[in-house]
Parts: C-alpha cells; sequence; structure tokens
C-alpha cells in the first residue's frame, strides 16, 4: 500500500511539474508610436520640455522626461526620434503636457 502510494505521488508530482505551462509572454505592448521632435527652448508659460508628436496628431504635445529605464539618452541622440510609448496626460504645459509610461526607439 505505502509503495503505491509513493509511485503515485511521484507520478503526480512529475506529472504537475512537466505540464505547467510557462507563459512567457513579456513582451511589452505599446499604444502609440510616436516621433520626438526636439526640445522646446521657448520661454513662455505653456513652452518647454520635450516636443512629441503622437500618432501623427497635428497638435504637438510635450513631456519632462523619460522614465528611468528607457536607455534613451536625450541630451546625446539626434533629433527627430522614432519611438513607441505608453503615456497619460498631464496638466503640465497648459494641458499639453503628457507623462511617459514606457517607451523603445524605433529602427
Amino acid at each position: 500500500m505505502k509503495i503505491r502510494f509513493l509511485t503515485m505521488l511521484i507520478v503526480l508530482g512529475v506529472g504537475l511539474l512537466t505540464n505547467c505551462n510557462k507563459d512567457d509572454n513579456t513582451t511589452l505592448q505599446f499604444e502609440s508610436t510616436a516621433k520626438i521632435l526636439g526640445f522646446d527652448y521657448t520661454e513662455c508659460a505653456c513652452c518647454g520640455g520635450w516636443i512629441i508628436e503622437i500618432n501623427g496628431e497635428e497638435n504637438d504635445r510635450r513631456f519632462s522626461e523619460l522614465p528611468s529605464n528607457s536607455n534613451i539618452d536625450l541630451d546625446n541622440i539626434a533629433t527627430p526620434i522614432d519611438v513607441q510609448l505608453n503615456w497619460s496626460e498631464s496638466n503640465e504645459y497648459c494641458g499639453k503636457g503628457i507623462l511617459i509610461e514606457s517607451v523603445r526607439l524605433i529602427n
């Protein structure tokens, strides 16, 4: 009886370990494509920040910084830069600001 129970336990354990479905789908999905056009050096209440055109919209938006894990050095890269990103609206720059949550260069 003990041997049968032990055998069943081993078969069950091996079956559970080998049938685990590891869905390694860690690919980040991006909601928008955009073009970072450059920095706005204009001095006014609604000016400044990095100018970005999202999904080809005519109304350019602004952002202050990229996420720390983006690996994009805006100070040392030629603009315009094509990117994919996830973002949300911000009240900065008179309502034209955005917060970039994740971003990736498009090659």
